[in-house]
């Protein structure tokens, strides 16, 4: 299974949006779109910024 990006995150919340405003969908349904999206945003940056510090860290480990 692939992993979403940020960037799908945005497309995915960008045609929530068109869907509530051509009332395809409704917003109860949209809100609960946007909180997923929120909560997997969020765990993409952390992961991205868990990777990045560990990377770090061994760069400087094998510095000393």
């Amino acid at each position: 299974m692939k992993n979403i990006d940020l960037n799908e995150i945005n497309g995915i919340l960008s045609d929530t949006l068109r869907k509530v405003v051509s009332k395809e969908i409704s917003l109860k349904q949209a809100g609960a779109i946007a909180r997923i999206a929120s909560t997997l945003s969020k765990n993409i940056v952390n992961t991205e910024l868990k990777d990045r510090v560990e990377f770090l860290e061994q760069a400087l480990k094998s510095k000393r």
